[in-house]
C-alpha cells in the first residue's frame, strides 16, 4: 500500500470513528432527554396525586347539607340542584327556572340544596374553571343565603365557552365586587378556602349520588326530567301543603 493509499484509508478509518462518535452521542442526548420526559412526567403525576391526598377540605360557615350542599331557605319541599358552572345546559336551566326558585324560596315553599361540582374542569385547559367558580360561589353563600344565588345567577350571565381557560380568578372577583360582597368575600376566593369541599363534593355526587351529568334536579330525593322540573317542583309543594 502506498504513502496515498495509508493516508486515504487513514482518513477512512478517521471518518467512521467520528460518524460512530456521533451516533453516541445522538442514543445518549435522545436517552438523556427520554428520561427527563418520564422523569417530568413522573414528577408532574406526583405532585397531582399528593396535591389531591393533601387536598383539604374545609367546611363552609354557611349552612350546608353533608353531601355537600348549600342549603337556602326551609320549605317542606327539598329540592336537590346539582350544576357545574361551565356547563351550557346548566344555564339554560337557570334561565328558565331561576324566577320558580327564586319565587319558591321566597315564599316558603322549598328547601334549595345547590350541589356546585365540578366535573368540567377538563373543558377548561388545566385553569380548573369549575372548580374555582364553585368555590367562589361557596365564599359567597357564607355572606348569605342571597348573595349565593345572587352570584350563582351572575356566574352563568358570564359564562365562559367550554374548552376555554374560563374567566379569571379577577374576573371572578370583579362579579362579586358588582355585587357588593366585600372584602372578606374577596379574601376567601383568593385562599381558594372551598376549594377542596368543591371537589369532594364532586366525588361525592358522581360516587354514593349516582349523578352522571349535569344539571341534575332532585325533588324530594327523586331525579325529574328537566323539561318537567316546574310541574314537579309545584306538585310537590300542592302535596305538601
Amino acid at each position: 500500500m502506498g504513502k496515498s493509499e495509508r493516508k486515504q484509508a487513514a482518513e477512512a478509518l478517521r471518518r467512521q470513528q467520528a460518524a460512530e462518535t456521533r451516533r453516541r452521542k445522538i442514543v445518549f442526548g435522545t436517552a438523556i432527554a427520554s428520561a427527563v420526559v418520564l422523569i417530568g412526567g413522573l414528577l408532574a403525576v406526583g405532585i397531582w396525586i399528593n396535591r389531591d391526598t393533601e387536598r383539604e377540605v374545609q367546611a363552609p360557615e354557611a349552612s350546608t347539607t353533608e353531601d355537600f350542599a348549600v342549603r337556602v331557605g326551609d320549605g317542606p319541599v327539598v329540592v336537590d340542584l346539582y350544576v357545574d358552572f361551565m356547563c351550557p345546559a346548566c344555564k339554560q336551566f337557570e334561565a328558565a327556572y331561576s324566577a320558580d326558585i327564586q319565587g319558591w324560596v321566597d315564599d316558603g315553599s322549598i328547601t334549595l340544596d345547590y350541589h356546585p361540582i365540578t366535573i368540567l374542569d377538563r373543558l377548561s385547559q388545566g385553569t380548573e374553571y369549575s372548580t374555582r367558580a364553585a368555590a367562589a360561589a361557596v365564599c359567597a353563600a357564607d355572606v348569605g343565603e342571597q348573595d349565593f344565588l345572587d352570584y350563582a345567577l351572575a356566574l352563568y350571565e358570564s359564562q365562559p365557552a367550554e374548552n376555554t381557560t374560563g374567566l379569571t380568578d379577577a374576573q371572578l372577583k370583579d362579579i362579586g365586587s358588582d355585587l357588593g360582597l366585600g372584602s372578606d368575600w374577596e379574601r376567601c376566593v383568593d385562599d381558594e378556602t372551598y376549594r377542596g369541599w368543591a371537589q369532594e363534593g364532586t366525588d361525592s355526587a358522581t360516587g354514593d349520588q349516582g349523578v352522571e351529568g349535569t344539571p341534575t334536579a332532585k325533588v324530594d330525593g327523586e331525579v325529574v326530567d328537566n323539561a318537567a322540573f316546574a310541574d314537579e317542583v309545584n306538585a310537590a309543594i300542592e302535596s305538601a301543603a
